[in-house]
């Protein structure tokens, strides 16, 4: 996923130059660059992402849809697990191991969901941060991801070196996925 977002960063700060603010404001010391980012994700999302899920929307069976969303909500737990663990909720990691699991035997790889009866948790390394003391930041537009702050965004790049989808090869393979990630 670096190499996919290293592009995206440069082209995101190469857009900035068109934002022109004339009084950057202290309260948000990144106002330029914010409104660079947003002019390209809403480029992107009128010219790519809201044709490709338009046509995804389509295309897909309603079930063929919920086991794609249920297979990546099932490699994204790996790294709920990790951060249950680092804010020491133990009781938290034990269920999100469990559907780990559970959905990835017998929910075949994570395409069904067997472990409904266990609630579904959305910890990241940006509250584990928080859960620690750390601030979250200024407000930080991210290219494709949308808003964030640089405690959050430091967690989106730290979430990424646990997560299963890195082990896929080729790396077309990846891109794909991610695609079909972002699309879902």
């Amino acid at each position: 996923m670096r190499l996919l977002n290293l592009p995206l960063m440069l082209l995101a700060m190469s857009l900035t130059a068109c934002a022109s603010v004339k009084n950057p404001n202290p309260a948000d010391p990144f106002e330029a660059f914010n409104r660079g980012v947003f002019s390209f994700n809403e480029g992107v999302d009128k010219v790519a992402l809201k044709p490709l899920a338009k046509g995804y929307d389509y295309a897909v069976p309603k079930l063929g849809k919920i086991m794609v969303h249920n297979f990546f909500s099932n490699l994204d737990d790996v790294v709920v697990t990790a951060n249950d663990l680092l804010q020491l909720k133990f009781k938290q990691a034990f269920s999100d191991a469990t559907r780990v699991v559970f959905n990835s035997t017998f929910g075949v790889f994570g395409l069904l969901e067997v472990t409904t009866r266990l609630e579904k948790h959305h910890e990241d390394f940006g509250q584990t941060l928080g859960y620690w003391g750390v601030p979250s930041g200024p407000y930080l537009m991210l290219p494709l991801l949308g808003p964030s702050s640089i405690r959050d965004a430091t967690g989106v790049a730290v979430d990424t070196v646990p997560s299963q989808m890195k082990q896929i090869k080729p790396v077309t393979a990846r891109n794909v996925a991610y695609g079909v990630k972002i699309v879902d």
